[in-house]
């Protein structure tokens, strides 16, 4: 078996654990057999003093498809 792994970078307004659900639900509408996920950096944004947005970093693992 061989397996892949992508960084990408889910946000939210409300919370770490919306970014990591963000992320992982738009990666399961482009990728098959997603097996694991870790976080990564988390990094927040903030304007005008306050802390607006949450973002993490997360490595999701999948198991490559064979052609036949």
């Amino acid at each position: 078996m061989v397996y892949k792994y992508i960084n990408i970078v889910g946000t939210s307004p409300n919370s770490i654990d919306d970014a990591v659900r963000d992320a992982v639900t738009e990666a399961t509408k482009t990728l098959n057999n997603i097996e694991w996920a870790e976080l990564g950096r988390v990094t927040f944004k903030i304007i005008d003093n306050q802390l607006k947005e949450f973002q993490a970093e997360v490595k999701i693992g999948f198991k490559i498809d064979r052609k036949e």
